[in-house]
């Protein structure tokens, strides 16, 4: 026998039902409000822009990795002082040759899909990344040098819009460190046009923009992003536009100027009205702000 649902509970799920169809938009149970109707309109359009886009496409068929050009520094490589300064100061030199350029490399999905993509050149990696002179030193010591006495192919597990994929790396070991440095060998497919975060400047008083969103897994139905207020205003709880696709979140703030000597972080949390699903979290730039493994479905 079927259980009956109380009145106001079956009142509540037909609204929802009826709200929440492609285009219309439905918002969290709170009282947060969009405090400009600009914000309001600019969450319009950056939720309406999404599907079918090519960062759609991209997003849900391609490889759209996060963070876009990751590299990893081998484990444990801060307890060597000398090393870690010559790495991070980029002296470093060159003891080996370089693979034969070209080729491709396979990106392995959770899903057993695959994708093939040309193989960067490991010497412009090594040119840009680990021996480009920097201007100051950035960790004592400042004298140390370490050598690259290898470069291959290898794999490493990577987050990505479809999972946790298995992509083509550029390992280099060097003298004296037992793990290799290693820099993804294939480029992101997202598009390069789109900005990171929308500037303070182009948004509303009071409005500030998204660049990162995780699960706060106090509450199923919210999640925590960060905001990097330029006037150091403090956070207020954000709002939140949903559609059937998409989630775009507005970053409020109180809008109160104050002096800070660098920008520092802020972390409001953002309220919706059913569970996320395989919807997308957009910032008011237009770009996803969460990945599939930071946010395991409760």
């Amino acid at each position: 026998m079927l259980r009956r649902l109380p009145t106001a509970a079956l009142l509540l799920a037909v609204l929802l039902s009826s709200f929440l169809v492609p285009g219309d938009t439905s918002f969290a149970p709170t009282d947060v409000v969009f405090p400009a109707d600009a914000a309001l309109e600019r969450a319009r359009q950056v939720a309406a822009a999404w599907p079918g886009s090519e960062p759609e496409q991209i997003w849900r068929t391609g490889y759209y990795p996060f963070p876009p050009q990751q590299s990893w520094l081998p484990t444990g490589i801060g307890n060597n002082r000398g090393a870690f300064a010559a790495l991070l100061g980029n002296r470093v030199d060159l003891g080996t040759d370089f693979p034969a350029p070209g080729g491709r490399g396979t990106v392995s999905f959770p899903d057993g899909r695959t994708l093939s993509l040309p193989l960067t050149d490991p010497r412009a990696h090594y040119e840009q990344y680990l021996a480009r002179p920097r201007d100051t030193c950035t960790s004592e010591p400042c004298n140390t040098r370490i050598t690259v006495t290898a470069v291959r192919l290898a794999t490493r597990p990577q987050v990505t819009s479809r999972g946790t994929a298995t992509v083509p790396v550029w390992e280099f070991d060097l003298a004296g460190v037992q793990e290799p440095y290693a820099i993804v060998a294939v480029d992101s497919q997202q598009p390069t046009g789109l900005r990171y975060t929308e500037d303070d400047e182009n948004l509303p008083a009071g409005i500030s923009d998204v660049s990162y969103a995780y699960r706060d897994y106090d509450n199923a139905w919210q999640l925590k992003g960060e905001l990097g207020p330029r006037n150091c205003a403090e956070a207020l709880p954000g709002a939140v536009y949903e559609t059937a696709d998409v989630l775009v979140l507005v970053g409020r703030t109180t809008g109160r100027p104050g002096d800070c000597e660098t920008r520092s972080g802020r972390y409001p949390r953002f309220a919706f009205a059913r569970p996320l699903g395989d919807r997308v979290v957009l910032n008011l730039a237009g770009r996803p702000v969460l990945f599939p493994e930071l946010v395991p479905e409760s």
